[in-house]
């Protein structure tokens, strides 16, 4: 794992983040990965990742999400849209491991507690040019394991599902941060990146294209992204899916337009039951922590990953040295 963004002197937005810059700056969430990386018996370049909010099963959160843009193939969205809650940890995988994602947790879930149904919650992005993804590497107990090691600190970067991703013409993976609220109140982002083409990224208004090249042998402008929010403060279904639109801000102040093939989708939870009040203050002051912490999650997925090579070719890290003295000039 590479320097993060913040490692190199460098900021975005006016918020200060929490402790640790990472989504379990918001208590009781955890973090885990597996990582599938492998030559044998084929390109395996994938992995999982699992949010665990504290015993989400018994404890159920609020919870809404939001799609910009619905070319994926997650699990578990319709009844977060109907009922507004999670019950289950979240799992990111690959785009053909969803089925896998969600018979894990299944079998993860039924060894703790007893029920007739469950609402598995597993979001994908395809990561098939360097993982070979027809063939199944992710397996059941794969779920579990990621579960079972989650942890307050956590790597980013080419690690769990983020293993075989790329973003805006290099390699990417998993990213997160965090903003400070007020009242104690903290918000949390970590995003799955594998969206956006090299020749759009700007990052703190400096265009990738006017200082490097890019580090992809393919061109990729569609892709995905996941972003899961995090918050301690007690905001209902319907505020979340609020803070879960304007998260897809960030994607554009990167500059990404958003692509006809690209999933996008983003999951905001809440650990405090109840609402807050809907006044300019607190929704303002939501919208930004959302848009800051998103923005700086996906480059810190872009700063953190290292070069990889792959089933259909190479994917070299993003190099930052062109986002530090592009800055410093000014």
């Amino acid at each position: 794992m590479r320097k993060r963004f913040r490692e190199t002197n460098l900021t975005f937005g006016k918020l200060p983040p929490a402790e640790k810059n990472l989504i379990t700056d918001v208590g009781q969430i955890k973090v885990g990965h597996v990582t599938l990386c492998s030559d044998k018996p084929t390109v395996i370049r994938t992995g999982v990742t699992a949010v665990v909010p504290q015993d989400v099963f018994n404890r159920r959160l609020n919870a809404a999400c939001s799609v910009l843009n619905g070319f994926g193939k997650s699990a578990g969205l319709m009844q977060i849209e109907e009922l507004g809650q999670i019950e289950t940890p979240i799992i990111l995988t690959n785009t053909l491991s969803v089925g896998v994602g969600f018979q894990g947790l299944v079998d993860y879930m039924s060894k703790k507690y007893r029920f007739r149904t469950l609402n598995p919650v597993v979001c994908e992005c395809n990561d098939g040019f360097l993982n070979d993804i027809l063939y199944p590497a992710v397996r059941t107990d794969h779920i579990a394991q990621a579960i079972e090691s989650a942890s307050q600190i956590f790597e980013l970067g080419s690690v769990g599902a983020g293993t075989g991703m790329t973003s805006f013409g290099f390699k990417a993976g998993i990213g997160s941060a965090s903003r400070v609220l007020r009242d104690n109140y903290v918000m949390g982002t970590l995003v799955l990146a594998n969206f956006g083409a090299f020749e759009d990224l700007t990052i703190l208004g400096k265009k990738a294209s006017e200082y490097t090249k890019p580090g992809v042998e393919k061109k990729q402008d569609s892709g995905s992204i996941i972003i899961l929010v995090a918050t301690n403060m007690p905001l209902d279904s319907r505020q979340l899916k609020r803070v879960a639109r304007h998260s897809f801000l960030a994607l554009g102040m990167l500059g990404a337009p958003g692509y006809h093939s690209s999933g996008d989708v983003c999951i905001a939870f809440s650990t405090t039951n109840g609402h807050v009040e809907e006044t300019r203050e607190n929704f303002d002051l939501l919208f930004r922590a959302v848009v800051e912490s998103t923005y700086e999650a996906i480059c810190d997925a872009l700063f953190c990953a290292e070069d990889m090579d792959g089933f259909s070719g190479r994917a070299r890290a993003m190099p930052v040295e062109w986002v530090i003295e592009s800055t410093r000039r000014d």
